[in-house]
């Protein structure tokens, strides 16, 4: 169990769940010790997860992104880099960072407990010829973590769309409030524009290289590249609509959420809806 990672990431989930309620009970019961505590824990939970990624990358001699345990994994632990990062080029005692927290560390539970489940199988296993390339690692790696970003973009969009609706519903809007839309609509942007570029490196280029390599061609129009497309032409519209057209609030919110929902039906949907040649095992 240590060398193949899984007591490292039983470990993650335990400091990710904690994470969750003291950064939840943090906000119930407005106490910013708690707070602290919770990104103490949340740090914790990812350190362990780290660690457990290197070992299993010893193991394997590669990183561990070639199936759809170790995608799982991954997928949890670049949510809680996304957010870690954000986190500190900011202030992380504020309560939208702390929202925000309480979303992601729940995200990384669920992407890591599912890993865990019965449906998964965590033994160590060879790889097959044709996910034996460096190409393939970048490209898994990079666009992971723009999506890691993306969903970051995203828990701030949905808590941004939440209070925004609350506000509608109560006419009289606090300088407060007002101050925490502006925050969480700045830091969505902030958060797809760091994730885009990963995203299209690895998505795009790193991707086409790998399929070259692997199969042949650039690029076929496999249902999964076809929907990456997509979602990569989701936020360049994102990106457009802020730069160019000045979107800002409700209607940009709108826009990252569709694109992280996108994003997750690319990751996990496609592969169990359309057979094609990125399905994992």
């Amino acid at each position: 169990m240590i060398a193949n990672g899984v007591l490292c990431f039983y470990i993650a989930v335990i400091g990710y769940l904690l994470a969750f309620f003291l950064l939840l009970f943090s906000l119930v019961f407005k106490r910013s010790p708690l707070g602290v505590a919770g990104i103490a824990g949340f740090s914790v939970g990812f350190v362990a997860q780290s660690v457990g990624l290197v070992l299993r990358s010893i193991s394997l001699g590669t990183l561990p992104v070639t199936n759809t345990y170790e995608s799982l994994v991954f997928y949890g632990w670049v949510f809680a880099l996304g957010y870690l990062v954000t986190a500190g080029m900011g202030r992380r005692s504020t309560r939208p960072m702390r929202v925000i927290g309480t979303l992601i560390a729940l995200f990384s539970t669920a992407a890591i407990g599912l890993a865990s489940s019965p449906l998964y199988d965590a033994a160590l296993q060879p790889l097959v010829p044709a996910l034996q390339s460096h190409w393939l690692i970048l490209h898994v790696s990079f666009t992971f973590i723009g999506e890691g970003f993306f969903a970051v973009s995203f828990a701030c969009s949905l808590v941004f769309l939440v209070l925004e609706r609350r506000s509608r519903k109560r006419p009289g809007v606090t300088i407060a409030r007002t101050s925490s839309h502006e925050r969480l609509d700045a830091l969505s942007y902030r958060t797809v524009a760091i994730g885009f570029p990963f995203f299209t490196l690895g998505g795009l280029f790193f991707g086409a290289i790998w399929a070259k390599h692997a199969w042949g061609r650039y690029w076929g129009w496999d249902p999964k590249e076809t929907f990456m497309l997509v979602t990569w032409l989701v936020y360049v519209l994102y990106l457009h609509v802020r730069l160019r057209r000045g979107w800002h609030g409700r209607r940009a919110a709108w826009v990252a959420v569709v694109g992280f929902l996108l994003a997750l039906f690319t990751f996990a949907g496609v592969n169990y809806l359309v057979r094609g040649l990125h399905s994992y095992g």
